[in-house]
């Protein structure tokens, strides 16, 4: 006879062996913590070859992890991307293509297609998806993804789509509190604290907090940054820190040495040193997934660690981010993945890894990263990557396809295609598109057929470009006019600008600001009026964007007879700042630009030189 002993176990454990894979995974869910990073550079982090920067938390991570050396962003700029990496959808098939709201061009060649400004709630997102197996979740820092201007505005927070909680998102694509990175910040759910507090903090203090108070569920802290967008900005201590650094500090690459960005950097890494270190201290370390990416590349070709490019563009620095996994027991420490990935497989990956069912007809264009992760020598499964951005930035409207080791890049004003070998070519200096016009086809024909698959927005041909009858439609991110504002040099005023970088930002001895004129037109021209006419020696001129900029330098007595004292028309250097000497006195002091390499006309500051009263 059994023993009754025996009887039981034997029917506890054939009770076991039925519960389906899933439910067994339910009881062991692992935490995620998600770190999405705005504007940060392939070649930013010392991990990733950075020698200015110094980022111990972020590389010590690397070291437990692993990192990915193919990974990108679904898009040139950021509100795609966000969007793809909650849906698991290519922005070209979302009909979500640009940052929200977009700039505009007057009269452009093509006109840009009705793109949507939101996520639909029809779709299923990732932090739905955990939610409903039990997940408290929270968002914390930029979202960037609400329609506006739009009726449905206040239905489009981060707590609409799946977040229990909503710490500082709204619909902002950079901190534009009265303070900015300082308090006040003007955000909601986050307390300004006191003065002089940072947002990258006091953020921070909110995610640690999270953690803290999630003891007892499953959790999903998605600590999206607002840095390290502009306006660049950092503490004093750092910013101080960085300038005596980058005065002995030995360039021996193209790298940034831009010491209040190299601030924000560190603020960033101490940030994920700090969540890193409640994981510990709560005992969540080793059963929480640490995932670390970005949204879109570097704001300068000096942040994207030798590759061309930078955000806003069709080239690899735009699109190529360092992405960091560690998953404690699984991931081997140290590993390094050049298997490419992309946004949308954060959400397929993630599903598996907390051993619950993949959602095909949501995720509908990532794939589940967990076979590399596990295996990094295995070959990749998936043929090709996509990139669709049908609009005007300091790009052209574009497509660009990812096959192999090679890429082709479409452009859709003139058709032209450019063709690059990534293996033996990363930094695309060599076109091979006429030289090898199988491959070229062979890509094209892939694109254009994804293109139809996914369907696709694209822009149509403008019957009105170069109709000069034409009256172009104003900006819609431009300023109401150009009256002259006044400063403390003077009265101020420019042909243009946006909303948010109007022209006496200029003159604030601040770097982290700027003014922009809006949209591509050019010619473009900034302008100071003094009270009374001054001795001039020269100007300084502090440019934001990495372009050449053509232009010249103008006086006058009375703002209607203008004389050129310096004339850098024509050239097309790439000047971080520009001086021009001369002697003149004059009432009015104005700079023109009148073509540059792309984007639009921008500088940080402009510093009038007066001979000594």
């Amino acid at each position: 006879m059994m023993n009754p002993l025996h009887v039981f176990l034997r029917l506890c454990i054939g009770l076991f062996l039925t519960i389906p894979n899933h439910d067994l995974a339910a009881a062991k869910l692992p935490n995620f913590v998600f770190f999405l990073v705005d504007d940060l550079g392939w070649g930013d982090l010392g991990c990733y070859g950075s020698e200015f920067h110094e980022t111990p938390h972020l590389d010590k991570l690397a070291s437990e992890g692993m990192k990915f050396t193919n990974a990108y962003s679904a898009c040139t700029v950021c509100s795609p991307s966000r969007a793809a990496i909650i849906t698991g959808r290519y922005p070209g098939r979302l009909h979500l293509t640009d940052w929200i709201t977009g700039h505009g061009r007057r009269n452009p060649k093509l006109l840009i297609p009705k793109w949507k400004t939101k996520m639909d709630h029809e779709l299923n997102t990732l932090p739905e998806a955990l939610k409903e197996a039990g997940y408290r979740t929270q968002f914390t820092g930029k979202w960037h993804l609400m329609p506006i201007g739009k009726p449905d505005f206040k239905e489009h927070y981060p707590d609409s789509h799946g977040f229990d909680i909503n710490v500082a998102g709204r619909e902002w694509g950079q901190p534009k509190g009265r303070g900015k990175y300082f308090s006040p910040f003007g955000m909601p759910n986050l307390d300004d604290g006191k003065e002089g507090d940072f947002l990258t903090d006091r953020l921070t203090d909110e995610a640690v907090k999270f953690v803290k108070e999630s003891k007892d569920k499953p959790f999903l802290l998605y600590f999206s940054y607002y840095t390290v967008h502009g306006p660049i900005m950092a503490k004093p201590a750092l910013l101080e820190k960085y300038k005596k650094k980058a005065a002995s500090f030995e360039k021996r690459k193209n790298e940034r040495v831009h010491p209040a960005y190299a601030g924000m950097i560190e603020s960033l890494d101490d940030s994920v040193g700090r969540v890193l270190a409640v994981l510990k201290e709560t005992g969540a370390v080793d059963d929480t997934v640490v995932i670390f990416t970005a949204d879109n590349g570097g704001t300068s070709e000096q942040s994207s660690g030798g590759l061309r490019g930078a955000k806003a563009l069709s080239y690899e620095g735009g699109t190529r981010e360092p992405v960091i996994v560690k998953w404690p027991g699984k991931v081997k420490p140290g590993s390094v993945c050049e298997v490419p990935a992309i946004g949308m497989d954060f959400y397929p990956t993630m599903l598996e890894m907390a051993g619950l069912p993949a959602r095909p007809k949501e995720h509908l264009d990532g794939i589940s990263l967990v076979p590399w992760l596990t295996d990094a020598s295995r070959s990749p499964t998936r043929e090709s990557l996509y990139w669709h951005y049908p609009h005007y930035h300091k790009t052209k409207p574009y497509g660009a396809v990812r096959k192999g080791d090679w890429k082709l890049i479409e452009f859709f004003e003139d058709g032209k295609l450019e063709l690059y070998d990534l293996k033996n070519d990363p930094s695309e200096s060599n076109d091979l598109a006429d030289s090898n016009p199988r491959k070229r086809d062979e890509l094209l024909d892939d694109l254009r057929n994804w293109r139809k698959s996914v369907d696709a927005q694209m822009p149509t041909l403008n019957p009105n470009h170069g109709k000069t009858s034409v009256a172009p439609k104003p900006n819609r991110r431009s300023g109401q006019s150009t009256k002259p504002v006044s400063t403390p040099l003077g009265q101020v005023s420019a042909s243009s600008y946006q909303v948010g970088n109007p022209p006496e930002n200029a003159l604030d001895g601040n770097l982290g600001t700027r003014w922009a004129a809006s949209g591509e037109a050019v010619p473009q021209w900034w302008m100071l009026e003094f009270s009374k006419a001054r001795q001039l020696t020269g100007v300084e001129v502090s440019w934001k964007n990495p372009t050449w900029y053509s232009h010249k330098v103008e006086v006058s007595d009375d703002g209607r007879k203008w004389k050129t004292v310096s004339d850098a028309s024509g050239k097309k250097t790439v000047p971080t700042q520009s001086g021009h000497t001369f002697s003149a006195k004059a009432k009015f002091l104005r700079v023109t630009v009148d073509a540059l390499g792309s984007g639009w006309a921008t500088f940080t500051e402009l510093k009038p030189l007066f001979k000594a009263e």
